[in-house]
């Protein structure tokens, strides 16, 4: 499950009801594709390593780019391949995908949950240390935050499971990857002053790409053969749940505000975890839900604290 921030906007003036609720459609289509995100993942482990997962994502979702920037008109003389922002982001969205891979073989699927509150408290901290963002207003969402990220990792769970080594490391690659995706949408915020989505989006996900090819090719995974089944899997993680998501999460912003927005996207990892319980038949407890809808909630606390902040 990857879980995003998106900055702090206010709904696009002459935006009809009608066009609102066709945002709302697409924020839904975004949490939809979201959620099953890490059961899909899960699967793949089977027969696939996390790394050449990783590379397929990241390649297949620049494809969705590159065929949306031809198709909306683009200036491809506008895209800054090597600006440094650029750069961070895209090793950002590398390193996302490749711990959050590497770490879910460890763990259950719903585990993937806890990146939500991990990249918001990520967004925040980062905002406050390169742009020196205040904090005011943000308090209660990073507690909440906070509270959500430790319940989530609980689970309900005794201590000789939280403290085994295979379920430390498999939560300490998720929690990393949750950093590395804060890395990458705190960059994309400051480009976003300058640039348009898929002007930041089409070369972060194929300098992404660059990134992974060394891991991939390392762990053999061009050399190997794999059934049909697997390679739908992947076109599916690749071309829908990851590059669609991103196109479906955008046109919802163009028609919804940042609250709005929030919370339906966010509430993906509520099906996250009716997934991993229904498809995978992983063990998901209260604590867990509980922790989820904080984590949701710290995220809208935060939403509304910038919003206050700019009135």
């Amino acid at each position: 499950m990857n879980s995003r921030v998106p900055p702090p906007v206010q709904t696009p003036a002459g935006v009809s009801s009608r066009e609102n609720l066709i945002g709302i459609g697409y924020l839904f289509l975004t949490a939809l594709c979201w959620s099953f995100v890490a059961v899909t993942i899960k699967q793949l482990t089977a027969r696939v390593d996390p790394y050449t997962i990783s590379f397929f994502r990241v390649f297949l979702a620049s494809l969705v780019f590159v065929v949306l920037f031809v198709r909306q008109g683009g200036d491809w003389r506008r895209l800054r391949w090597w600006a440094p922002w650029i750069l961070l982001a895209a090793a950002g969205r590398a390193g996302n995908y490749l711990f959050y891979n590497a770490g879910i073989v460890y763990t259950p699927s719903a585990a993937a949950t806890i990146l939500a509150p991990v990249q918001q408290i990520g967004v925040i901290v980062l905002a406050r240390l390169v742009i020196g963002e205040s904090m005011r207003g943000k308090e209660w969402g990073v507690a909440l935050s906070l509270a959500g990220l430790l319940l989530i990792w609980w689970n309900g769970q005794s201590w000789a499971t939280l403290l085994a080594p295979d379920y430390l490391w498999g939560y300490s690659l998720l929690i990393i990857a949750g950093l590395c995706s804060a890395v990458h949408f705190s960059a994309q915020r400051l480009l976003s002053a300058t640039a348009s989505g898929l002007e930041i989006l089409l070369p972060v996900f194929v300098l992404a790409t660059l990134i992974t090819v060394p891991f991939a090719w390392d762990a053999g995974g061009f050399s190997r053969s794999y059934p049909l089944q697997t390679w739908v899997s992947l076109l599916l993680l690749g071309l829908v749940l990851t590059g669609g998501s991103f196109y479906f999460m955008g046109e919802g912003y163009k028609r919804c505000d940042a609250t709005t927005g929030v919370v339906i996207t966010n509430s993906g990892v509520l099906l996250t975890a009716v997934w991993s319980v229904l498809i995978l038949h992983e063990y998901v407890s209260w604590v867990m839900v509980i922790g989820l809808i904080l984590g949701i909630a710290g995220t809208l606390f935060t939403i509304i604290g910038d919003q206050r902040r700019f009135r």
